[in-house]
């Protein structure tokens, strides 16, 4: 061997030697180990600091339940004890306008149709053009058949002249 593959044999031994005692000084030394041993620490203080505080959080979950529950017995007077008395109320209230809207429907779906169609008819029949507007007075037009004749309607409306009106219509249409 020369002298220079000697010497840098010699060089890469040295540097084979400090790698090796580097490491076994980075090995043996504690910090990984210790920084590990920390973090598991500070997990488990964490972890507790949880636990405590969802137990903290349940009881006080359960008291406002409880809280709750004392409030909605003192709102509906003792309803559990044999009270129920608004239930009832609502119950029989719910029953009277189901029972309205019955009624409300049989008139829109059935009452008003008929009764439009009995007004056409009888429109068509006595050949009376009314002007509805007019709330008290009977206001429109005849178109008499015999006369061929068209009269003008303008008569007050009272309580107790209805035959009156109705007489005097038949008149006009003769």
């Amino acid at each position: 061997m020369t002298e220079m593959d000697a010497a840098e044999a010699d060089a890469a031994f040295a540097e084979c030697c400090d790698l090796v005692r580097e490491m076994t000084k980075i090995y043996g030394a504690d910090e990984d180990a210790q920084r590990v041993r920390d973090l598991d620490a500070a997990m488990e203080r964490a972890q507790n600091q949880h636990d405590a505080h969802e137990r903290e959080m349940e009881s006080a979950i359960r008291e406002l339940a409880r809280r709750c529950k004392v409030a909605e017995r003192k709102a509906t007077g003792g309803e559990e004890s044999g009270g129920g008395a608004p239930e009832r109320e609502l119950g029989r209230r719910r029953d009277e306008i189901k029972s309205k809207k019955q009624r409300m429907d049989v008139v829109v779906n059935e009452e008003i149709p008929a009764t439009k169609r009995e007004v056409s008819l009888y429109a068509h029949i006595s050949n009376i053009a009314w002007h509805y507007e007019e709330r008290n007075r009977v206001v429109g037009r005849v178109n008499a058949r015999a006369s061929r004749d068209v009269r003008s309607i303008d008569m007050p409306l009272r309580p107790g002249n209805e035959f009156r009106v109705a007489n005097a219509l038949w008149e006009m249409m003769d």
